[in-house]
């Protein structure tokens, strides 16, 4: 669904991600920044020379040992926090019913959480118009 060449979304929405080759469910957030995705046993290696992240994607039914370029490093202030944590960030390719992008996700422990990945405003740029009232607007796919 769009209106006006934005994507309309709701307060969560099924996202496929071709590195788990699995949709799962996502919170779609205005007030975060970057977007995260749950992650355990974080480990940095090389590869040709250049920095890659191994992670363990864990939530609910899934578990994906995965591994991607680390993009860069960021420091995310927890609202109920003083001390910033320092998280990796890898980039992957995702669809949300038609739109793909390549989202830059901050990897965090969200096992705890309801929702295994939080897409923040990066991801939406200025593509993407929310309607918290809704979920699921856009269709699951593969």
């Amino acid at each position: 669904m769009k209106i006006d060449d934005k994507w309309v979304l709701g307060r969560v929405e099924w996202l496929w991600l071709p590195a788990l080759q699995d949709t799962i469910k996502a919170r779609i957030d205005s007030g975060a920044k970057t977007s995260s995705m749950s992650a355990t046993n974080i480990a940095e290696f090389e590869r040709g020379g250049e920095p890659w992240v191994r992670f363990t994607f864990l939530h609910d039914h899934i578990t994906s040992d995965m591994e991607a370029p680390l993009t860069r490093y960021v420091r995310i202030r927890q609202a109920n926090s003083k001390k910033a944590d320092r998280r990796v960030v890898v980039t992957l390719p995702v669809r949300l019913g038609d739109l793909e992008k390549n989202v830059e996700f901050t990897l965090k422990d969200r096992t705890r959480m309801l929702y295994p990945v939080l897409l923040g405003r990066e991801f939406m740029g200025n593509d993407v118009l929310i309607d918290p009232s809704r979920r699921f607007v856009q269709p699951k796919h593969p």
